[in-house]
């Protein structure tokens, strides 16, 4: 009863902290989610909320300066530093005169990303005043309650086995003793007991032949296992020619994939990052890095990164990065894992035909975007589906050879 009035009122703490981080939002919803995906794909790189990266930490930057400023700022500092701005002038040189891009946004757009910032600082100051640190560690008492380590479990299970071994051993003696002591005492005949036991006499012939049949359905066993791997590099983790950590950049900075995988959101292929891109952030940090050296002597040679391809699927199987991505909405830790987590980057999905099946089966189809409806939208397959309880792919031909194979 203690434990679940803990785990009720911890329950309730976070759900508290959640109206409170809920309760701080002003902004419309459609607006943050403007700005998230804007912020995200184009400032984080050298961006941080509550600190110092390639540029300045941007809390508090709607104290510092009014809406009209920093609309012209973003849109074009260096235009802003040109008119002779002294603010800007100082900021450029204090930040090594590395230039911002121009974006060529609307001012709605330039105020979700505002919005977007301001929330971020609430929502870092109300974590810090509710817990001392950010949510990660309100997380982690709350899921200590849910949690049954796998370690405890494994013990569980031994002991419970070492108990019916023990237990099993106990009643064969206890059974030995009861059996050897009516022997003695002449109430058991053992010539009788031995009469009434079975015997089972089995041909050499058909010993040798079951023996061979064994043999070969093992054989046909093993072939088979083999045969359903080929081609299969789940774990596939080469040595690169240099030491990036997806860990620290998607993971601890929040660098998005689409920043360094440009071709992902408009292509079959995500492409690798091409040098110019590392140098956008690595021409001012950590520029006396050993592995760092290795980029700057291939931006300054003109050559490119020699990275060994992880993801490889056969020439006959047909993938679609923007299709997945930008269409369908699907999140790159759907087949790569948590690449966030990775120092190094390896394989974490087999990338079969039946796991890619399956997940066209069970992937609810993302009508948001309205691509469906615009391409299915006359089908009759496609309005009888959305009736069904979910329309997946699968409901829209996704199963066809031809959707991969080509």
């Amino acid at each position: 009863m203690i434990q679940n009035q803990r785990f009720s009122f911890r329950r309730i703490a976070l759900f508290a902290l959640g109206l409170l981080l809920f309760s701080s939002v002003s902004f419309d919803s459609k607006a943050q989610s403007d700005g998230v995906d804007l912020f995200k794909n184009n400032c984080a790189a050298c961006h941080k909320i509550d600190q110092d990266l390639v540029g300045p930490a941007l809390k508090g930057i709607a104290e510092r300066h009014d809406e009209a400023w920093l609309i012209k700022w973003i849109r074009n500092s260096q235009a802003v530093i040109a008119s002779g701005d002294q603010y800007a002038v100082d900021l450029f040189a204090k930040w090594n005169k590395v230039a911002m891009p121009a974006y060529d946004w609307s001012d709605e757009e330039i105020k979700s990303v505002l919005a977007y910032i301001k929330e971020q600082e609430t929502a870092t100051t109300a974590a810090t005043t509710a817990t001392g640190d950010p949510l990660k560690d309100a997380e982690a008492l709350v899921a200590g309650d849910d949690a049954f380590p796998m370690s405890t479990l494994l013990y569980i299970i031994i002991f419970l086995a070492a108990a019916v071994i023990y237990l099993l051993v106990r009643m064969q003696k206890q059974y030995q003793n009861s059996y050897e002591n009516q022997v003695e005492k002449g109430q058991l005949d053992p010539e009788k007991l031995i009469e009434v036991k079975p015997r089972i006499k089995i041909k050499p012939g058909y010993m040798v032949v079951g023996g061979l049949g064994l043999f070969l359905l093992g054989g046909i066993g093993w072939g088979i296992d083999v045969a359903q791997h080929v081609g299969i590099q789940q774990g596939y983790q080469p040595s690169q020619p240099i030491a990036f950590s997806h860990e620290l950049h998607a993971g601890k900075h929040e660098i998005q994939c689409s920043y360094c995988h440009t071709g992902v959101e408009r292509g079959k292929s995500a492409t690798i990052p091409a040098v110019n891109v590392c140098m956008n952030c690595h021409n001012q940090i950590k520029t006396s890095s050993p592995e760092i050296k290795k980029i700057a002597a291939a931006y300054e040679n003109n050559k490119p990164i020699e990275w060994v391809r992880i993801h490889n699927l056969q020439d006959f199987a047909y993938f679609n990065h923007y299709q997945h991505y930008k269409i369908a909405g699907i999140e790159c830790q759907t087949c790569h894992g948590p690449i966030q987590e990775m120092p190094e980057v390896y394989q974490h999905s087999n990338l079969t035909m039946g796991w890619c099946i399956n997940c066209h089966r069970e992937t609810k189809v993302n009508l948001d975007n309205g691509y469906y409806q615009q391409v299915h939208g006359d089908s009759e397959k496609f309005k009888n589906a959305l009736t069904e309880k979910g329309l997946t792919i699968a409901n829209l031909g996704g199963l066809e050879c031809s959707k991969c194979h080509y």
